[in-house]
Formats: C-alpha cells, structure tokens, sequence
C-alpha cells in the first residue's frame, strides 16, 4: 500500500501555534491594563490639580476679605453617614473634620470646573490646600486618597 502524503496542519504546529497567541494575548492585556491605570491616575492628578488651582484663588480670596464663607463646599462637621468619609475618618485620612470641605458639582461649577468627573467626590482642606479623593485610587494593593500621595504615583 502506498501511503500519500497529507498536506495540512500537524497538531504539534497547531498547539505551538496556539501558545505563542496566548502569550501575544497575554501580554496585550496587561500592556493594556497597565495603559489604561495610568490614564485614570492622570485623569484622577488633573482633576485635583485643578481644584487645588482654584482652592489656593479662593483662600487667597477670603484672606483679602476676611471672610471664610467665601469656601466653596460643605464643611464635613454638617455631614454625616457618608461612608466613604467615614472610612476616611476611622483609617486616620482625615482627622479634624473641621477643617475640611466636600465638593459637590454645584460647588465645582461655581469654581469653574464643570469638567471635572465628581464621581463620590473631593474633599479640600483650605488651609493646607490638601485634596483628598473620596474614592481613592487603587494600585498594588493600596489605596491613595491625597494628592500628594497620587502625585509620585508610578505605574509601571
């Protein structure tokens, strides 16, 4: 009997075939994720430089007049059973509510940020121009909530 010889495929080429796209797959997904963090951390870093931008106008504001009702936002000691803040409050993020100030969007539009994404919202400390993201930004196991904390952030 003669045997003729197949044309096509052998498994042996399939499954080589088959590795190297599940690792092409794999390293385009975490490329890809990596790009992704990193857009969001910028997004998050542009969001609270702006604020913080128009929180230094507005304490410098209130200086010159002398008047404190010139802060924009609602000042966390009228807040309660937010518990984002509160988780803020009980991990030692935040420790005199006193002197710190939820921004909603009607307080970001007065300020002039009708572009910056409220999501669960910031908080600003006027005398220490501190920002603090109320979500927090996720990375490696660690949640960041400052701007200065965000600030050195690297995603590699």
């Amino acid at each position: 009997m003669i045997w003729k010889k197949e044309k096509g495929v052998t498994i042996i080429v399939l499954a080589v075939t088959v590795i190297v796209l599940a690792i092409l797959a794999s390293v385009t997904l975490y490329v890809g994720t990596n790009i992704i963090k990193r857009a969001n951390l910028q997004n998050v870093n542009t969001n609270m430089m702006l604020i913080q931008a128009k929180t230094k106008t507005i304490k410098e504001q209130a200086a010159f007049n002398n008047d404190d009702t010139l802060y924009k936002g609602t000042i966390l000691t009228a807040i309660s059973g937010n518990k984002y803040i509160n988780n803020l409050i009980d991990n030692g993020i935040i420790e005199d509510t006193s002197k710190w100030y939820l921004l909603t969007r009607v307080d970001l539009n007065e300020m002039g940020l009708t572009k910056v994404d409220i999501s669960r919202g910031y908080l600003v400390n006027y005398e220490t121009e501190e920002i603090i993201y109320v979500q927090g930004f996720e990375h490696e196991g660690n949640t960041y909530y400052k701007l200065s904390e965000l600030k050195n952030l690297k995603i590699e």
